[in-house]
């Protein structure tokens, strides 16, 4: 499961080396809003949802990742794509210096994690939003320090954990151990 790519049986996906999840938008964002493209977050009025941005009524939200390490795996990381919540200031902020790469230069800022995470868990986690370098996504880190999803990031996800939560999204483990 974490070197080799792998054709889920249960959806079709291909997973290359470690698996990783990511959901397609925001919690709160209705489903039959379509994606469009990024550029549409600053040409259409009202809600808008792109591949990298969200916006829905006063609600700005931005695609993010967060890590989850993996006990005894040499430093392998499970990673679910997120979305993020983020003030009005701090969501045009992003956006001015999405195009150019460098929203490095924005530090760190508080978020709140838009997805449930296992689904159906419950409120939105207080999360900070740090920013990385050359145009990657933002990464979360749960700053509720009771949270279990705060522990993970801690302490790392054991192999039951791991297929837990890809079980909770769908993925049974002879789709995850063996190719389709």
């Amino acid at each position: 499961m974490l070197t080799s790519a792998r054709t889920c049986r249960c959806c079709g996906a291909t997973f290359a080396q470690l698996l990783s999840l990511s959901c397609d938008r925001p919690d709160s964002c209705p489903d039959d809003l379509v994606v469009q493209d990024n550029s549409a977050v600053l040409t259409d009025r009202g809600d808008v949802l792109t591949e990298d941005f969200c916006r829905i009524g006063d609600l700005r939200f931005v695609r993010a990742v967060l890590a989850l390490p993996i006990e005894a795996s040499r430093g392998a990381e499970f990673i679910l794509g997120t979305w993020a919540s983020l003030s009005v200031d701090d969501f045009d902020a992003y956006l001015d210096l999405f195009e150019m790469r460098e929203m490095e230069s924005l530090g760190s800022r508080p978020a709140w994690l838009a997805n449930s995470i296992p689904p159906e868990s419950g409120a939105p986690v207080a999360c900070m939003l740090h920013m990385r370098p050359e145009g990657e996504y933002p990464e979360l880190q749960v700053s509720e320090p009771n949270h279990p999803l705060a522990r993970l990031q801690q302490n790392g996800l054991q192999l039951e954990e791991l297929l837990e939560l890809l079980y909770a999204y769908g993925h049974d483990l002879p789709s995850l151990v063996y190719d389709a």
